[in-house]
C-alpha cells in the first residue's frame, strides 16, 4: 500500500516511524505488519508496561519499540518526553481530545484535519488537511529540499562575494590596474549574481533527497565542508578573473 510505501521510504531515510493505538497487542501487531512496522522478532510494548518504568528507563528501551498498544494519553506524553530525552526530534500525530496534551508536548504536533477535533487542531502546530500520512512524508522530502537549497544559495552568494572583495583588494596591494569599477562590481551584483542564485534557491526537489540522513538541527548550516567549498570556489573565480584581465590588458588595449 501507498503508506507501507510510504514508512519504509522514511525508516530508509533516517526517520523512525512508531505506532500508538489504544487497540489490543494482535490487532497492532496486524496494523503494524501491514505498514512494514512489525516484523515477528520486532519488540512491542503496552501502556501497562510503560507504567511500571521510569522515564530513564523507558528512554533506554524506547528506540527498540515500534509499536505501543493499550496505550492512554499519559503514556503518549511519556513516550514523546523519552524520545526527547534521546535527543531526538518528536513529530506527533493525533486526532482525539486525548492526544492534545502530547502534541502539545511534542516539537511538532500534527492534527488531522478532517477527523481531528477542534481542541486537538489548536494544540498542534499543523493540521494535516486531508488527513493522509503519505502527505508528512511530502512535507519532509520538502523540508529537505529546502534546506539543501538554501545552502546552494549561500554558497554560491558568498563565493562570488569573497571573490569580488579579493579581487579589489589584492589589486589594490600589488597596485595593479582595478579590474572591476563599481558599475562592473554592480551589474555582478544584480545581473549576473541574483538570478542564479534565486535559481539555485528555488531549484526543483531532487529525488535522492530522501536517502541523504537526517541532520542535527542544533548543527551550523555554515559547515567547515560547506567554508571549504565556498573558499575553493571563490578561489578559482579569483584568479580566473585575474588571469583574463591580464591576458586581455598585455597589449595595453582595453
Amino acid at each position: 500500500t501507498g503508506v507501507n510505501q510510504a514508512v519504509q521510504k522514511l525508516l530508509a531515510s533516517g526517520v523512525s516511524v512508531k505506532m500508538l493505538t489504544g487497540d489490543s497487542e494482535s490487532t497492532a501487531k496486524v496494523v503494524g505488519e501491514a505498514i512494514g512496522l512489525h516484523h515477528p522478532e520486532s519488540m512491542v510494548l503496552s501502556g501497562e508496561e510503560i507504567s511500571k518504568v521510569n522515564d530513564r528507563q523507558l528512554a533506554k528501551i524506547i528506540n527498540q519499540v515500534s509499536i505501543f498498544y493499550r496505550v492512554s494519553p499519559r503514556h503518549k506524553v511519556a513516550i514523546v518526553k523519552a524520545l526527547q530525552r534521546n535527543g531526538e526530534i518528536v513529530a506527533m500525530t493525533g486526532d482525539g481530545v486525548n492526544d492534545a496534551v502530547a502534541l502539545k508536548r511534542a516539537d511538532i504536533g500534527v492534527a488531522m484535519g478532517k477527523a481531528g477535533t477542534d481542541v486537538c487542531k489548536e494544540a498542534a502546530d499543523m493540521v494535516l488537511v486531508d488527513d493522509d500520512f503519505i502527505t508528512i512524508m511530502s512535507a519532509i522530502e520538502e523540508g529537505k529540499a529546502i534546506f539543501y537549497n538554501i545552502t546552494n544559495f549561500v554558497r554560491f552568494q558568498l563565493s562570488t562575494s569573497i571573490a569580488a572583495l579579493s579581487l579589489i583588494t589584492i589589486s589594490t596591494f600589488l597596485r595593479l590596474p582595478t579590474p572591476l569599477n563599481a558599475m562592473q562590481i554592480l551589474w555582478i551584483n544584480i545581473i549576473m549574481d541574483g538570478p542564479p542564485a534565486q535559481s539555485l534557491g528555488l531549484e526543483p526537489v531532487d529525488k535522492d533527497v530522501m536517502t541523504k540522513p537526517a541532520r542535527n538541527v542544533n548543527a551550523s548550516m555554515v559547515t567547515p565542508s560547506l567554508v571549504c567549498k565556498v573558499f575553493t570556489s571563490a578561489l578559482i573565480i579569483l584568479f580566473g578573473t585575474l588571469w583574463v584581465f591580464r591576458t586581455e590588458m598585455s597589449d595595453g588595449k582595453v
